[in-house]
C-alpha cells in the first residue's frame, strides 16, 4: 500500500498505511490466529502483483487512494483468491 491524497477522500493520506513492517506484522498476527484454529480460520493470500509488480502497485486505477481497490483491483483480488475460497470445507450447523 503507497497511500496518497486523492480528490474526494474521506482523509489525508496516512503514511502508517504503507509501513511494509507494519502489514507485514498484521499478517503474521493473522497467520498466528490460524495455527491456533486450523480448522475454523483460514489466510489467503492476496495478489503478489500488489507487491511484484511496478505497474499495478503504483497504479491508482487498482488503488484509487494507494489503499482502497477500484474496479480493476477489486478484480485482481477475486480472480486470485476465488479458488482458495472456494476449497474452504463448509460445515453444516447443528
Amino acid at each position: 500500500m503507497r497511500p496518497v491524497d486523492s480528490k474526494g477522500g474521506p482523509v489525508p493520506a496516512l503514511k502508517e498505511r504503507g509501513d511494509d513492517l507494519r502489514t507485514g506484522h498484521l499478517n503474521e498476527l493473522i497467520k498466528n490466529v490460524v495455527d491456533e484454529y486450523p480448522s475454523q480460520v483460514y489466510f489467503i493470500e492476496g495478489p503478489r502483483e500488489w507487491c511484484n509488480s511496478a505497474k499495478i502497485s503504483s497504479s491508482l486505477s487498482y488503488r484509487w487512494d494507494g489503499v482502497h481497490v477500484y474496479k480493476p483491483g477489486a478484480k485482481l483480488i477475486l480472480e486470485t483468491i476465488a479458488d482458495d475460497l472456494l476449497a474452504i470445507p463448509v460445515r453444516s450447523r447443528k
